[in-house]
């Protein structure tokens, strides 16, 4: 008995003795440093949405049950769209914007491998299986030296990655598209993850726009995920990730008997190596092939036109981390061969158009190399900086020709692995954080990006017939200098946050489309020779106010921006606004929670319409009616507004056992955001009631008002 009683005293005076050790060993360090790496991290792994205070938004995908649903679904892309400075993009519009630049200025990620269009179609679903996923991290300020290729934001996306001891399954069961996903032990040492998700939004979405607009769309799309993951020893972890997904869209016009069709698909297939070196870094090696390709046909009476395109990625790329005291450091490389292929016109029921195989594939080689480092020179300033060396190079074998009248008058060959053009470029970035208290957080960011693959765009309003161009003979690669200055501050003890920046962007070598489609089918045709290149300039402001605790939670995101192009060949040389150009963007996001049972939430988003040539006057040559336009995107699509409703009410919810049906609504007062606009001839009535000249009339085309839907999700 005495014993065990001096045991445990002595045991508990070890205990004391070395508490008070850490005590005093407090007292001799700075406090503030020990904040600042340990509760303030533990403090953002809590968050389900978190980064605001650090430059970078990041989403967890296990708790998204607490975010909106839309249409039944916790699409954590669309989520990241209610983010200020990701520009709402308007109905039937697939691209994702940030801070006015293109859709193609982003890059996005899975796993380390690029994804060349990351939302379906009509916008309502990312290509995602969020169930399938981990994380997603948006970084739209500073991007650090092992991050390159595009000119703004990248969004990465983790898959889930950790060993299962037990089979699982979710998924989500509703009218307009169900998903699944499946995890399975294989042993001890192996995993695998499997998701597959498909629509029937066809068959709501055609009655719909065949009663509201004489343009019917029929639509379709489909997702499959695979994930294994091998961990052979504690140190090394071994996983393969594949994806596939395809769309389907029939578009018929009644006015000018037209129907078109557009088929588009994306599979990415790779393999990540991580293995830990010692205490202080850590090496992965990621393999990937990444190919997406669409196929647009066109037919009228008794003529048909093709014109598919197609990209197709083999790349590698290892990243070196290393951490010391005060210090981390990433290096590495990274090299990708692209495989392109340009819209390709075939036809039948008229002329026939001879395409030479040799001009029209691109083979273009890019690599990279680069080193990034962070220094904490105290608790309360850090300052980080990277160095990027990039290039890219093309290669024959390939055709250059000149034409006139449709016929070749000179051609310049390049013999197969001959280097047809180099460019290549350093690319600083440089960032500095200030923290004047615990709770708040200064930051002024430098990039110097460069990109050596663009889109194409034939269409305004965000259909997939874009295609992607490389850096060649005759377009140089886009080059882009990005400035941003940042302020955010946690208030009442974490349960509000508020953050602000303002960010300006000078673009370099930007293209710009002088064709239509209309034009492809042409002998004549040169892409090169259709593609203008000009410059540009982004810049604006982005303030974002959110709760975080309570019953009621969600933020209010407000972004105002501008951006502009000029091109010599346009608008007289003079500045106009980008397409994606939208001077205010707002998005409202609540959420209630009533008791255990019902939680609900809205989401009211608001932005001004993007820019568009309007015509401004009409006149007759013999039966022909001939348009004058104005200035360049001088005209304005109509605002755009919605107001979506969601109730969740929740059968089960425990710690591994979920069971919740949801009621939504998608644009719950029913606003016809018009998709495009067409222009209408009519007769005007004078004083007297006669009819005595002609004026013209823009007319909004919407293609959906009001969408319900019910889901039933699960996870066991």
């Amino acid at each position: 008995m005495y014993q065990k009683i001096t045991i445990f005293l002595l045991v508990a005076l070890n205990c004391f003795s070395s508490f008070s050790q850490s005590v005093e060993k407090k007292d001799t360090t700075d406090t503030r440093h020990t904040l600042k790496e340990v509760e303030i991290t533990a403090w953002q792994q809590r968050k389900i949405l978190s980064g605001l205070l650090s430059g970078k938004i990041k989403l967890n995908v296990a708790e998204l049950n607490t975010l909106p649903r839309f249409l039944g679904e916790t699409d954590a892309l669309r989520t990241m769209k209610l983010m200020p400075g990701v520009l709402t993009t308007g109905e039937l519009n697939s691209g994702f914007y940030v801070r006015g630049s293109e859709s193609s200025h982003n890059q996005t990620l899975m796993n380390g491998v690029p994804i060349y269009n990351a939302m379906h179609m009509l916008g309502f679903f990312s290509v995602f299986n969020s169930g399938h996923m981990n994380t997603f991290t948006l970084y739209k300020s500073h991007l650090d030296a092992s991050k390159g290729g595009r000119l703004s934001a990248t969004l990465d996306m983790q898959t889930r990655d950790t060993l299962v001891s037990k089979p699982t399954v979710s998924g989500n069961i509703g009218i307009i598209a169900s998903q699944a996903t499946v995890a399975l032990p294989l042993g001890k040492k192996v995993s695998v993850y499997l998701s597959g998700r498909k629509t029937y939004l066809g068959l709501l979405v055609k009655p719909l726009t065949t009663k509201m607009t004489d343009t019917p769309v029929d639509y379709d799309f489909e997702d499959y995920n695979a994930t294994f993951v091998f961990q052979p020893s504690e140190k090394d972890k071994v996983t393969a990730n594949f994806y596939y997904g395809s769309d389907y869209l029939d578009i018929e016009t009644g006015i000018y008997q037209t129907e078109g069709r557009i088929k588009w698909s994306n599979i990415a297939a790779s393999i990540l190596w991580n293995r830990p070196l010692g205490r202080i870094g850590e090496m992965t090696h990621t393999f990937y092939i990444t190919r997406y390709k669409n196929r647009l046909s066109i037919s009228q009476n008794q003529f048909t036109a093709w014109l598919p395109s197609e990209i197709t990625d083999y790349g590698y790329k290892n990243i070196f981390s290393f951490r010391e005291e005060k210090f981390l450091g990433t290096y590495g490389l990274e090299y990708v061969y692209h495989h392109m292929y340009p819209q390709i016109v075939e036809t039948q029921g008229a002329y026939t158009i001879h395409t030479d195989p040799d001009s029209r594939l691109y083979r273009i080689h890019e690599g990279a190399l680069f080193i990034n480092g962070k220094y904490f020179f105290s608790p309360r300033l850090s300052a980080e900086a990277g160095l990027r060396y990039s290039g890219t190079a093309q290669f024959g074998k390939f055709n250059y020709h000149t034409y006139r009248q449709g016929e070749i008058i000179d051609t310049q060959t390049y013999g197969k692995g001959e280097l047809i053009k180099f460019y290549g470029g350093f690319e600083p970035r440089i960032a500095l954080y200030f923290l004047p208290g615990s709770n708040q957080r200064i930051s002024l960011s430098y990039n110097l990006t460069r990109q050596y693959i663009g889109q194409v765009s034939s269409s305004s309003i965000g259909f997939p017939t874009d295609f992607w161009m490389p850096a060649s003979r005759n377009i140089p690669p886009q080059r882009a200098h990005s400035f941003s200055a940042g302020y955010s501050i946690a208030l009442d003890q974490d349960n509000y946050e508020f953050s602000s920046e303002l960010y300006y962007k000078r673009l370099h070598n930007q293209m710009e489309s002088a064709g239509a489609l209309i034009d492809m089918i042409s002998q004549q045709y040169i892409i090169e020779d259709k593609i203008y290149i000009g410059g540009g300039y982004n810049y604006g402001m982005e303030l974002m106010l959110r709760k975080n605790r309570g019953r009621l939670t969600g933020w209010i995101g407000y972004a105002l921006g501008w951006a502009y192009r000029h091109t010599a060949q346009i608008n007289d040389g003079k500045p106009y606004p980008a397409k994606q150009d939208r001077r205010h963007d707002l998005s409202i996001v609540a959420n209630y929670r009533i008791n255990r049972r019902w939680d609900c939430s809205a989401v009211f988003v608001y932005a001004t319409g993007n820019a568009l040539t309007m015509p401004e006057s009409m006149y007759l040559v013999g039966e022909n009616a001939v348009c004058e336009y104005g200035s360049h995107n001088g005209g304005r699509m109509p605002a755009y507004h919605r107001l979506d409703l969601s109730a969740n009410y929740w059968i089960s919810k425990k710690k591994n056992t979920e069971q919740v049906i949801n009621i939504s609504l998608y644009n719950a007062y029913n606003r016809n955001n018009p998709a495009y606009l067409a222009v209408d001839i009519i007769q005007d009535k004078d004083k007297n009631g006669k009819k005595d000249q002609l004026i013209i009339r823009k007319r909004g085309k919407s293609i959906y008002g009001i969408i319900p839907s019910i889901s039933y999700s699960f996870k066991f």
